[in-house]
């Protein structure tokens, strides 16, 4: 949290009745949670990297199951012909 944003803060904690000592201990304790926070946030960059890589395994998932259930179909239509009466 700025400092702007951290006075603003601390402004509206004593207009509603918070003693000034602990009005800045709550700013400076939120500006610091905040701070640490924004390490563990999922930027765009991350999640747009993350969601490349997902569309890749789902492509490779989608063509080798294609490639499975065709060679499945192939193999029990061969089956079906060698079993008719010729």
């Amino acid at each position: 949290m700025n400092s702007v944003e951290s006075t603003k803060y601390r402004k509206t904690l004593e207009d509603g009745g918070v003693a000034p000592e602990q009005a800045l201990a709550h700013a400076d304790a939120l500006g610091e949670a905040l701070h640490n926070l924004q390490d563990t946030l999922a930027t765009k960059e991350w999640v747009r990297a993350e969601f490349k890589e997902f569309k890749a395994d789902i492509l490779m998932w989608m063509v080798s199951l294609f490639m499975a259930q065709t060679t499945i179909t192939v193999g029990a239509i061969i089956a079906l012909i060698r079993a008719l009466p010729h």
